[in-house]
């Protein structure tokens, strides 16, 4: 396993880390899912146990991961071994009693949402303390106050946002209210300016959706998905060609997975501090720790990869029209 340095936090954190979404349980909010079909609690522990026997020392939750229950079963895996991890979670949102999404990062729920995930984690400190939404712009340095004051508490270590967006990013930024931030990289997606600002502002980067919600997995080169009405993907994954994604196998040397060449492609880059793996099961972690015996991919290469990325964030105008009909048509 290799560590690298967390931006300024100073935190060691192993490059892949283990991301709980997908092992917290279903959930549905506003009669919709929003989580994951079910794995089990047994089973998330076990395999964050086989994860800490790789090396593996990052975990990330949220408050809304199964309604807390994503958190429940980190709290039961870690305890004995809360000093060998680095967890972080999010806030901002949660499931409202209804079942309803209940969006809010005021400064003032800040250090009750805090105290909520502590509870479930069973541990007295969090290491990043993430934004699982965007504040308002008018209470960021209200809510800086409240994040610095956890911190010199000692119930957090470090704090940021989990974004795509890079004005969202740069608001805080602006008024020194971030240190770390997570974020959608990979094959498909290179989020040039979060990237810039990550350097620029020497903030840890989390890389999330390496794999792009499975299309880079290499699962359905050959078969498209047939996902549960439980799985969150699987309003609009059952319905993608998938199979066009198998133009990133000729890049793939023969019995190395898709998703270890996926992973070694983004740990190349110095702006990947950890990558959050989504997956569920050990033998997929197995295959991900692969990326490590593949060497640095060579500027050629890269250079098709970026022609190859290119075209897919610029489909064509046909395809452009297709995409905003099935927008209004609500497909």
């Amino acid at each position: 396993m290799e560590y690298r340095t967390l931006g300024r936090t100073g935190l060691k954190v192993s490059v892949i880390g283990v991301g709980t979404w997908q092992l917290s349980g279903p959930l549905s909010l506003d009669g919709q899912a929003d989580g994951y079909a079910e794995v089990g609690r047994e089973q998330a522990i076990r395999l964050i146990h086989a994860c800490e026997e790789f090396g593996i020392n990052y975990i990330d939750s949220a408050e809304l991961y199964g309604a807390g229950e994503g958190e429940h079963r980190i709290g039961a895996a870690l305890q004995g071994r809360r000093d060998r991890w680095v967890i972080s979670t999010k806030f901002g949102y949660r499931q409202g009693s209804q079942g309803e999404r209940i969006t809010d990062c005021r400064p003032d729920t800040i250090r009750t949402s805090l105290e909520g995930s502590l509870k479930r984690l069973q541990t007295d400190y969090i290491d990043v303390y993430l934004y699982h939404h965007a504040p308002d712009p008018n209470l960021i340095a209200e809510s800086k106050t409240v994040l610095d004051s956890l911190k010199q508490e000692g119930k957090i270590r470090a704090y940021g946002i989990s974004t795509d967006h890079p004005e969202t990013l740069t608001q805080l930024v602006q008024q020194d209210a971030v240190e770390v931030v997570m974020f959608a990289r990979s094959l498909l997606v290179e989020p040039e300016s979060i990237l810039k600002q990550v350097k620029d502002h020497r903030l840890g980067a989390i890389v999330r959706g390496a794999f792009a919600s499975g299309l880079l997995s290499g699962k359905y080169f050959h078969q498209r998905p047939q996902l549960s009405e439980q799985d969150i993907r699987s309003h609009w994954l059952n319905a993608v060609k998938t199979e066009r994604y198998r133009i990133y196998e000729q890049f793939v040397p023969p019995g190395v997975p898709m998703s270890a060449f996926a992973l070694r492609y983004l740990l190349d880059f110095d702006t990947t501090h950890t990558i959050v793996l989504g997956s569920k099961t050990i033998t997929e972690y197995q295959d991900a720790l692969k990326a490590f015996d593949l060497p640095p991919l060579e500027a050629n290469t890269r250079t098709t990869l970026a022609k190859i990325q290119r075209q897919f964030a610029n489909p064509s105008l046909k395809q452009r029209v297709v995409n905003k009909l099935k927008t209004f048509l609500g497909r």
